[in-house]
């Protein structure tokens, strides 16, 4: 399908873009144009051994997805899809929701997500941990974040947010080891990518109470399968790989993805992978 094109524009990360397919639309091929910020389903050493340059879109989605991982923190920490299921069908539930004034967020991560989670969890009074990974933490003069390993921002966090990429290092960084290390208070929430987590061990972490609650909107495979046990523990909350989808963030995308194109074209790359 992609014989005898100059640019390949890639909108999904579920499209792979091996060695095969990029040694077959050689040496036509100039350009892969990625629509989006991963690019490990692309076969990046063989791009470089082509000459094929690769491009994406950074940080068009950046305000969106952390607006959504406060949202689903809040969502947990309120129980807001439980209540309003309860209260639809006709009860009037009490008990106790969790305050996140006053409670310390870590933040696994600190790229331009991670430190835009950072500046608006603060803004509701929560104390900030960072674990920076490889990432190099764009910290506000008039910031109280405090940088600490990723053991012991484990420990010492109410809540958890990820926002690390996906390497071979961070491969399911998450594993049961790790959520045995957090409070079974703490609340954890991935907008990043599945593959960062082991599935079954969160599910068990949750099932056994490990750690209170979890909020996912990525998944190691989409969509989620029926049969997965995350859909039927009543203390985590799905959503379908969604909170990257504003109108706002689309169109900063696209523009960008045609305007990678357009550079390409004119001799002045920008947003270059490789």
């Amino acid at each position: 399908r992609i014989a005898g094109a100059h640019t390949l524009i890639v909108a999904r990360t579920t499209t792979r873009i091996s060695n095969v397919i990029l040694e077959s639309a050689a040496p036509d091929l100039k350009h892969v144009a990625i629509w989006g910020t991963a690019a490990d389903h692309v076969a990046l050493e063989a791009t470089r051994r082509l000459g094929v340059v690769v491009t994406n879109t950074p940080n068009t989605a950046t305000v969106a997805v952390a607006e959504h991982a406060l949202a689903l923190l809040l969502s947990l920490a309120r129980k807001i899809p439980q209540l309003d299921l309860r209260v639809r069908d006709g009860e009037w539930p009490g008990g106790q929701l969790t305050q996140l004034a006053g409670k310390t967020l870590g933040i696994v991560g600190t790229g331009a997500v991670g430190v835009r989670l950072a500046r608006i969890a603060e803004g509701i009074g929560m104390r900030i941990l960072m674990s920076s990974l490889s990432e190099t933490i764009t910290n506000d003069e008039n910031s109280n974040w405090t940088e600490v390993s990723f053991s012991d921002l484990l420990a010492n966090s109410d809540a958890i947010s990820v926002h690390a990429r996906l390497t071979s290092q961070t491969r399911a960084m998450f594993g049961a080891a790790e959520f045995s290390r957090m409070k079974p208070t703490a609340l954890f929430v991935n907008t990043a990518r599945g593959q960062l987590i082991s599935a079954m061990a969160l599910a068990e972490a949750l099932a056994n109470e490990t750690i209170a609650g979890a909020a996912l909107d990525v998944f190691n495979s989409a969509p989620l399968a029926r049969n997965s046990p995350l859909v039927h523990l009543p203390n985590v909350i799905l959503t379908p790989h969604i909170a990257s989808n504003t109108s706002e963030a689309l169109n900063v995308s696209l523009n960008m993805v045609v305007d990678n194109v357009i550079d390409f074209l004119q001799d002045r790359v920008r947003h270059k992978i490789t």
